[in-house]
C-alpha cells in the first residue's frame, strides 16, 4: 500500500513494515513500526486533522487484535514517529472485529465482536462516539453519502431481505423495509448509492432499485456479470464495475457509459487486494491502473495506464519495466504535484514526475 500526504510518501510492505519518505529529497524520514513485533495492516490519511491513522496488530496477543493510533503529519515529516495518540482504546477489535474509515462522510465505523456492537465515530474528533448499534440482527453494513444501509439477518434462499436505512450523522432510522429477492438464488451483491439499491443474485439480472419510487431497472445477466468490486463515482453519479481484467463504467439507468479502450487489467500474482494497483483521482475523472499491452511482436508487456474515465480514452502509458523489472504491486497519485507513485515486489518506491 502507498499513501501520499503532507509532503510524505508512506510505503507499507506485505510483511507489515511501514516507512515514510520525503517527497522532495526521497530520503527516509522514519519507520512507523513502534516495535519489531508490530505488524502494520493499513494506513489512512485523516484530512480532518492532518494526521495519519495507523492500524496494526502485535505479537503480544498473537496478532489477533487491531490497534489504532494517529500521528501528526508534521511530526512524521520531522522524523518523529513516536509522538502519537491512541484511538478507539475502549474497543476490543479482535477478529471478526474491524475498523472502517469513511472518507466521504468523515466517519469511522468500528465493530467489537466481544461486545457485539457497532460504533460510529467522528473523524474530526476520533475519540467522540456519535452513536452505538447493537448487532443482534445486523448481517452487513453499507455506507454511502449521508446514509447507512443495514442488511439484517434473513433466511438464505428466502423471498425477502430485511433492510434499514439510517442517517449517518445521527443513527436515526429513516426507512425500514423488506426487499423482494428471487427465491433460492444466492445474493452476490447488495450495495447502496444515494437512493439507488444495487442487487445482484447468482445467475440473475442486476436490479437497480429506486428506494424513493420503488421502481426497478433490470440489467440482463448476459450484459452484467457479478463484478469483483464496485467503485462508486459520487461526483458523476456512475459506478465502475471491475471484473476479471475489465473495467466498465455504468450509470444508474442500467446503461453502459464507456468501455475502456486498450485497457486490459493486469495483476501480479503477489497482489491479493486488486484495488492496491488501481487509483482513482479525487476529481474522479482519471483512473490509473496496471494493464497488459500487446506489442507488435505479438508478446504481452505490462505498463501503467492513465485513462479518462468518462471517455475511456488512454491518456498516457508508463513503461515501469524500463526503470525496474520488478512487478508493480501498489499505485498512488500526488494530487498536488501530479506525480504517479508506484511500489514493487522488491520494496522499491518509484516516482514519475508530471
Amino acid at each position: 500500500e502507498i499513501v501520499v500526504a503532507g509532503g510524505l510518501v508512506f510505503g507499507l510492505t506485505d510483511s507489515g513494515i511501514c516507512a515514510a519518505f520525503d517527497m522532495d529529497t526521497c530520503k527516509r524520514r522514519c519507520v512507523l513500526n513502534s516495535a519489531s513485533t508490530e505488524v502494520v495492516r493499513s494506513l489512512f490519511h485523516n484530512k480532518s486533522n492532518s494526521t495519519l491513522i495507523i492500524v496494526s496488530v502485535h505479537a503480544s496477543d498473537g496478532y489477533t487484535s487491531l490497534q489504532c493510533r494517529a500521528s501528526r503529519l508534521a511530526d512524521l515529516l520531522a522524523g518523529d514517529a513516536r509522538s502519537s495518540s491512541t484511538l478507539f482504546a475502549s474497543e476490543s477489535l479482535k477478529w471478526p472485529g474491524f475498523v472502517e474509515f469513511d472518507d466521504v462522510n468523515q466517519k469511522v465505523l468500528t465493530y467489537s465482536a466481544d461486545e457485539k456492537t457497532y460504533k460510529v465515530w467522528s473523524m474530526a474528533e476520533p475519540n467522540l462516539v456519535l452513536y452505538t448499534l447493537s448487532d443482534a440482527q445486523i448481517q452487513e453494513i453499507k455506507i454511502s453519502p449521508g446514509i447507512m444501509l443495514l442488511v439484517l439477518s434473513h433466511e438464505t434462499g428466502g423471498g425477502h431481505v430485511p433492510l434499514k436505512i439510517l442517517s449517518i450523522e445521527s443513527g436515526q432510522v429513516l426507512r425500514e423495509f423488506r426487499q423482494l429477492v428471487r427465491v433460492g438464488k444466492k445474493i452476490d451483491v447488495i450495495e447502496q448509492f444515494n437512493q439507488k439499491l444495487l442487487l445482484k443474485q447468482e445467475d440473475a439480472p442486476l436490479w437497480i432499485v429506486d428506494l424513493l419510487s420503488s421502481s426497478v431497472i433490470k440489467v440482463p445477466e448476459k450484459r452484467f456479470k457479478t463484478p469483483l468490486a464496485f467503485i462508486f463515482l459520487y461526483e458523476h453519479q456512475c459506478f465502475l464495475a471491475l471484473r476479471s481484467n475489465e473495467v466498465l463504467l455504468w450509470n444508474f439507468r442500467g446503461e453502459l457509459v464507456s468501455r475502456f479502450r486498450d485497457h486490459r487489467l493486469w495483476f501480479p500474482q503477489s497482489v491479493v487486494d486488486h484495488t492496491s494497483v488501481i487509483f482513482i483521482t479525487h476529481a474522479q475523472d482519471v483512473i490509473i491502473s496496471l494493464c497488459e499491452d500487446k506489442e507488435s511482436t505479438g508478446k504481452n508487456r505490462e505498463s501503467i495506464h492513465v485513462s479518462h474515465i468518462s471517455s475511456g480514452e488512454c491518456l498516457a502509458r508508463i513503461d515501469w519495466q524500463a526503470v525496474d523489472k520488478s512487478p508493480v504491486t501498489a499505485l498512488s497519485y500526488n494530487e498536488e504535484r501530479g506525480d504517479i507513485i508506484a511500489g514493487n515486489e522488491l520494496g522499491h518506491i518509484l516516482i514519475w514526475s508530471n
